[in-house]
Protein backbone atom coordinates (compact mmCIF):
# COMPACT_ATOMS: atom_id res chain seq x y z
CA UNK A 1 0.00 0.00 0.00
CA UNK A 2 1.14 3.61 -0.60
CA UNK A 3 2.21 5.48 2.22
CA UNK A 4 -1.37 7.24 2.29
CA UNK A 5 -2.92 3.81 3.70
CA UNK A 6 -3.28 2.74 6.79
CA UNK A 7 -0.33 -0.09 6.69
CA UNK A 8 -2.29 -2.01 9.77
CA UNK A 9 -5.53 -2.20 7.31
CA UNK A 10 -5.94 -5.98 5.69
CA UNK A 11 -9.25 -6.45 4.43
CA UNK A 12 -8.79 -9.98 4.97
CA UNK A 13 -9.59 -9.15 8.70
CA UNK A 14 -12.87 -8.59 7.39
CA UNK A 15 -13.77 -12.19 6.90
CA UNK A 16 -16.88 -12.88 8.98
CA UNK A 17 -19.47 -16.37 8.32
CA UNK A 18 -22.98 -16.15 7.62
CA UNK A 19 -24.02 -15.54 11.87
CA UNK A 20 -27.47 -14.69 10.67
CA UNK A 21 -29.24 -17.48 12.62
CA UNK A 22 -27.20 -17.06 15.66
CA UNK A 23 -27.60 -15.23 18.84
CA UNK A 24 -27.38 -11.69 19.37
CA UNK A 25 -24.20 -11.68 21.67
CA UNK A 26 -22.25 -13.22 18.86
CA UNK A 27 -23.93 -10.84 16.26
CA UNK A 28 -22.16 -8.26 18.59
CA UNK A 29 -18.84 -9.96 18.50
CA UNK A 30 -18.66 -9.69 14.93
CA UNK A 31 -19.71 -6.25 14.33
CA UNK A 32 -16.99 -5.33 16.77
CA UNK A 33 -14.77 -7.08 14.52
CA UNK A 34 -15.87 -4.00 11.81
CA UNK A 35 -15.81 -1.35 14.22
CA UNK A 36 -12.46 -2.86 15.58
CA UNK A 37 -11.01 -1.82 12.00
CA UNK A 38 -12.10 1.75 12.64
CA UNK A 39 -11.30 1.90 15.89
CA UNK A 40 -7.45 1.71 14.97
CA UNK A 41 -7.96 4.36 11.87
CA UNK A 42 -9.60 6.68 14.69
CA UNK A 43 -6.76 6.66 17.24
CA UNK A 44 -4.42 8.09 14.27
CA UNK A 45 -6.97 10.91 13.55
CA UNK A 46 -4.82 13.61 15.27
CA UNK A 47 -1.59 12.40 13.65
CA UNK A 48 -3.09 12.22 9.81
CA UNK A 49 -3.58 15.14 7.54
CA UNK A 50 -7.22 15.36 7.87
CA UNK A 51 -7.42 14.11 3.77
CA UNK A 52 -5.87 11.34 4.24
CA UNK A 53 -7.83 10.26 7.33
CA UNK A 54 -11.01 11.00 5.30
CA UNK A 55 -8.87 8.41 2.48
CA UNK A 56 -8.08 6.10 4.43
CA UNK A 57 -12.24 5.64 6.35
CA UNK A 58 -13.95 5.87 3.35
CA UNK A 59 -11.75 3.15 1.84
CA UNK A 60 -12.39 1.00 4.74
CA UNK A 61 -15.73 1.61 4.40
CA UNK A 62 -16.08 0.79 0.79
CA UNK A 63 -14.60 -2.67 1.66
CA UNK A 64 -17.95 -2.98 3.92
CA UNK A 65 -20.21 -1.79 1.78
CA UNK A 66 -18.89 -4.40 -0.59
CA UNK A 67 -19.16 -6.96 2.39
CA UNK A 68 -22.82 -5.75 2.93
CA UNK A 69 -23.37 -6.34 -0.69
CA UNK A 70 -22.22 -9.66 -0.46
CA UNK A 71 -24.91 -10.51 1.84
CA UNK A 72 -22.78 -10.08 5.31
CA UNK A 73 -25.16 -9.51 8.14
CA UNK A 74 -22.81 -7.42 10.49
CA UNK A 75 -21.78 -5.48 7.57
CA UNK A 76 -25.07 -4.42 6.94
CA UNK A 77 -25.40 -3.44 10.24
CA UNK A 78 -23.12 -1.42 10.67
CA UNK A 79 -23.75 0.42 8.47
CA UNK A 80 -26.59 1.04 9.80
CA UNK A 81 -24.82 2.15 13.09
CA UNK A 82 -22.63 4.39 11.19
CA UNK A 83 -24.98 5.98 8.50
CA UNK A 84 -27.55 6.81 12.34
CA UNK A 85 -24.72 8.33 14.04
CA UNK A 86 -22.43 9.98 11.10
CA UNK A 87 -18.42 10.35 10.97
CA UNK A 88 -17.14 14.21 11.19
CA UNK A 89 -15.59 14.90 8.27
CA UNK A 90 -15.88 11.63 6.64
CA UNK A 91 -19.71 10.96 6.22
CA UNK A 92 -22.97 12.79 7.96
CA UNK A 93 -25.20 11.30 9.88
CA UNK A 94 -28.31 10.18 7.21
CA UNK A 95 -31.05 8.49 8.58
CA UNK A 96 -32.35 7.41 5.27
CA UNK A 97 -29.33 5.22 4.42
CA UNK A 98 -29.07 4.30 7.85
CA UNK A 99 -32.68 2.76 7.90
CA UNK A 100 -32.05 1.27 4.33
CA UNK A 101 -29.15 -0.75 5.82
CA UNK A 102 -30.91 -1.59 9.09
CA UNK A 103 -33.98 -3.18 7.07
CA UNK A 104 -32.07 -5.12 5.18
CA UNK A 105 -29.84 -6.03 7.86
CA UNK A 106 -33.11 -7.11 10.05
CA UNK A 107 -34.13 -8.83 6.86
CA UNK A 108 -32.02 -11.50 6.70
CA UNK A 109 -32.01 -11.83 10.35
CA UNK A 110 -29.88 -9.41 12.22
CA UNK A 111 -30.81 -9.15 15.86
CA UNK A 112 -28.93 -5.44 16.38
CA UNK A 113 -30.44 -3.38 13.65
CA UNK A 114 -34.00 -4.01 15.01
CA UNK A 115 -32.67 -2.69 18.08
CA UNK A 116 -30.96 0.28 16.73
CA UNK A 117 -33.61 1.11 14.78
CA UNK A 118 -36.33 0.94 17.81
CA UNK A 119 -38.89 3.67 17.16
CA UNK A 120 -39.41 2.30 13.44
CA UNK A 121 -39.94 -0.86 14.92
CA UNK A 122 -42.15 0.33 17.52
CA UNK A 123 -45.30 0.44 15.33
CA UNK A 124 -45.03 -2.92 14.63
CA UNK A 125 -44.87 -4.76 17.97
CA UNK A 126 -47.67 -1.88 19.09
CA UNK A 127 -49.65 -3.32 16.23
CA UNK A 128 -49.23 -7.12 16.59
CA UNK A 129 -49.75 -6.49 20.28
CA UNK A 130 -53.17 -4.51 19.65
CA UNK A 131 -54.44 -7.57 17.43
CA UNK A 132 -56.80 -10.08 19.65
CA UNK A 133 -55.18 -13.36 20.05
CA UNK A 134 -52.41 -12.47 17.37
CA UNK A 135 -49.17 -12.61 19.80
CA UNK A 136 -50.51 -15.56 20.98
CA UNK A 137 -51.01 -17.21 17.70
CA UNK A 138 -47.59 -16.03 16.53
CA UNK A 139 -45.79 -17.69 19.47
CA UNK A 140 -47.81 -20.87 18.92
CA UNK A 141 -47.41 -21.46 15.16
CA UNK A 142 -43.73 -20.36 15.25
CA UNK A 143 -42.80 -22.30 18.04
CA UNK A 144 -41.27 -19.24 20.06
CA UNK A 145 -41.19 -17.71 23.11
CA UNK A 146 -40.57 -14.35 24.62
CA UNK A 147 -37.10 -14.73 23.74
CA UNK A 148 -37.17 -14.09 20.20
CA UNK A 149 -40.74 -13.55 18.69
CA UNK A 150 -39.19 -10.25 18.64
CA UNK A 151 -36.42 -10.90 16.03
CA UNK A 152 -38.60 -13.04 14.20
CA UNK A 153 -41.61 -10.55 13.65
CA UNK A 154 -38.99 -7.91 12.99
CA UNK A 155 -37.38 -10.15 10.32
CA UNK A 156 -40.46 -11.37 8.26
CA UNK A 157 -42.04 -7.86 8.49
CA UNK A 158 -38.57 -6.21 6.97
CA UNK A 159 -38.91 -8.95 4.11
CA UNK A 160 -42.29 -7.76 3.47
CA UNK A 161 -41.15 -4.39 3.74
CA UNK A 162 -38.33 -4.27 1.28
CA UNK A 163 -40.53 -6.04 -1.22
CA UNK A 164 -43.36 -3.68 -0.79
CA UNK A 165 -41.31 -0.14 -1.06
CA UNK A 166 -38.75 -1.86 -3.71
CA UNK A 167 -35.79 -1.75 -1.54
CA UNK A 168 -33.06 -3.66 -3.30
CA UNK A 169 -29.68 -4.70 -1.51
CA UNK A 170 -27.24 -4.08 -4.44
CA UNK A 171 -29.49 -0.66 -5.75
CA UNK A 172 -28.16 0.63 -2.00
CA UNK A 173 -24.79 -0.65 -1.88
CA UNK A 174 -24.14 0.92 -5.85
CA UNK A 175 -24.78 4.25 -4.05
CA UNK A 176 -22.37 7.24 -3.30
CA UNK A 177 -20.95 6.83 0.06
CA UNK A 178 -23.21 9.95 0.91
CA UNK A 179 -26.00 11.80 -0.96
CA UNK A 180 -28.58 13.85 0.41
CA UNK A 181 -31.39 11.71 0.82
CA UNK A 182 -35.11 12.47 1.66
CA UNK A 183 -35.78 11.07 4.98
CA UNK A 184 -39.39 12.29 5.18
CA UNK A 185 -40.93 11.08 1.71
CA UNK A 186 -39.56 7.68 2.83
CA UNK A 187 -40.97 7.84 6.38
CA UNK A 188 -44.52 8.45 4.63
CA UNK A 189 -43.44 5.38 1.83
CA UNK A 190 -43.59 3.08 4.72
CA UNK A 191 -46.25 4.66 6.48
CA UNK A 192 -48.50 3.85 3.39
CA UNK A 193 -47.00 0.56 3.11
CA UNK A 194 -47.39 -0.81 6.72
CA UNK A 195 -51.40 -0.30 6.36
CA UNK A 196 -51.22 -3.47 3.66
CA UNK A 197 -47.83 -4.71 5.38
CA UNK A 198 -49.37 -5.41 9.20
CA UNK A 199 -52.47 -7.14 8.13
CA UNK A 200 -50.74 -9.71 5.64
CA UNK A 201 -47.84 -10.38 8.27
CA UNK A 202 -50.53 -11.22 11.03
CA UNK A 203 -51.96 -13.88 8.14
CA UNK A 204 -48.54 -14.88 7.53
CA UNK A 205 -47.01 -16.12 10.82
CA UNK A 206 -50.10 -16.27 12.84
Amino acid sequence: MSESKNENYNPDDFFIPDISGVSYETQRLFFNVIRDQFSDINSKEDSLPKNIFRQNYQQILMDVVEMAAGGTVPAQDFLCYTYKKGVEGVVPSDLLRAHEWGIIAVSNGSKLSSERLRLFYDPLFEYCMSVSGALENILAKNGLDDSNVTDFVAQNYSILLMEQIKLDLLTVAKKPLWEEGNFVKFQYEVEQANKIIFPKLIKLIS
